[in-house]
């Protein structure tokens, strides 16, 4: 009698080598991936339709970005100049993150109902681009960041944008609002100063005076977000504001503590607590101290997530370059590594540990019955991160949608 007959799979890895989110696998492996999933990892060979001999390649999980803003916030001044950036730069923006193997994005503050209409194309097929998780509206205090900032000129993008809560109340009634939009977390901001304790005036980068939301404010927001099942990660910039967040419950810090050297310890022994996820965004800031914090963080055993801020090219900002979506996330990889963080624990930052902050189990991994989120790189990417630039190949859900190793060919 002949034994069992090995199935044949859509498409299959043929013997490379394998970093599959958390370590390197100590042998070359085959992949194999049926109806968009890893299906089978096996050190012996395996029967697909479509064979890829990867030997002396490297398979990865796709790229996490975790912290993006996928609209044109300064342009889209009305319904006829959203329409144009909807039209014309979305599909290209969302098809360069795959260019550069970012295969899932979270948008951490984006216009309603439109990031949920996006959200939709790219689940049904009528957008090419990442998998894309949202926080809808980006929730402040009156007169807070971004709303008196970046979107301070463009009112009615402001309204979609942003919420402006100053109550109790208002802050459970907002993330009721958005638990309905089907977010998948929940996004505060926590900057500026406080009419509540008569502080003095604050001025967002020397230029703008904003307010920050009242602490049983920021209390009210982020136990609703917990009694409804959803993760809450909130934007700080001094210590004292992202020590205040975690002191409420806050699930994650979004660019952490910038300004200054971090020097309360109470700061890393609340992360560590609420296994807090820090988000550090050297790409829009990539100062010395903040480099430095991050290190710190990292010694301490925090979680640390790749997240670069980026925003629409389109969008000109003094001072900054705006780059492109899925490069300047390459140039988050590189600045932590300028940090002094290791290539493993980069590539980590970016797939097994974004999963855990985003709370899906379902990407970031190279194991069977995740999705087949994958990149196929030409050298190792836990040696040095420049590796992970111009990937061969690019799989999402199980389809290959970047092949440079083909245009090469």
């Amino acid at each position: 009698m002949s034994g069992p007959v090995e199935p044949t799979f859509d498409l299959v890895f043929q013997d490379a080598w394998i970093f599959d989110g958390e370590r390197t696998l100590p042998k070359p492996t085959s992949v194999g991936i049926t109806d968009g999933r890893i299906a089978k990892i096996s050190q012996s060979h395996l029967s697909g339709r479509q064979t890829v001999n990867a030997a002396g390649l490297w398979l990865t999980p796709g790229l996490i970005e975790s912290h993006i803003h996928l609209f044109d916030f300064q342009n889209a001044i009305n319904p006829e100049a959203m329409g144009h950036y909807i039209k014309e730069e979305l599909p290209k923006n969302l098809r360069s993150f795959l260019d550069y193997g970012i295969t899932s994005v979270k948008s951490v503050g984006d216009p309603l109902p439109e990031i949920g209409d996006v959200r939709n194309r790219l689940a049904s097929g009528d957008l090419s681009g990442p998998r894309l998780l949202m926080t809808g509206v980006g929730i402040t205090a009156p007169g807070g960041h971004p709303s008196a900032t970046v979107y301070g000129r463009n009112p009615w993008y402001r309204l979609r944008a942003a919420s402006e809560i100053g109550s109790v109340d208002e802050a459970r009634d907002v993330v009721n609002a958005m638990a309905e939009k089907g977010v998948d977390a929940i996004k505060l901001l926590l900057q500026g100063g406080c009419r509540c304790s008569g502080e003095p005036d604050y001025k967002w980068h020397g230029m703008v005076s904003i307010q920050r939301m009242k602490p049983e404010v920021l209390e009210a927001a982020v136990a609703e977000a917990r009694r409804l099942g959803f993760k809450t990660t909130v934007h700080t910039f001094e210590e004292e504001r992202a020590i205040e967040a975690l002191e409420a419950g806050a699930d994650g810090v979004e660019h952490g503590v910038v300004a200054t050297r971090i020097s309360d310890k109470r700061f890393i022994d609340l992360l560590l607590k609420n296994d807090a996820s820090y988000v550090p965004t050297l790409w829009v800031y990539p100062r010395a101290e903040a480099m430095h914090n991050l290190a710190l963080v990292r010694d301490a055993g925090v979680r640390i997530v790749l997240g670069s801020d980026s925003f629409a090219p389109t969008v000109q900002i003094e001072g900054l370059e705006s780059g492109m979506f899925g490069a300047n996330s390459i140039v988050e990889a590189e600045r932590m590594a300028l940090s002094g963080l290791t290539a493993t624990e980069i590539l980590r930052s970016a797939t097994g540990l974004a999963a855990v902050h985003l709370g899906r189990s379902d990407i970031g991994v190279i194991a069977e019955g995740r999705q087949a989120d994958l990149l196929l790189l030409q050298a190792d990417p836990t040696v040095s991160v420049e590796n992970l630039k111009s990937p061969l190949k690019v799989i999402q859900g199980g389809r290959i949608v970047v092949d440079r190793a083909e245009q090469q060919a």
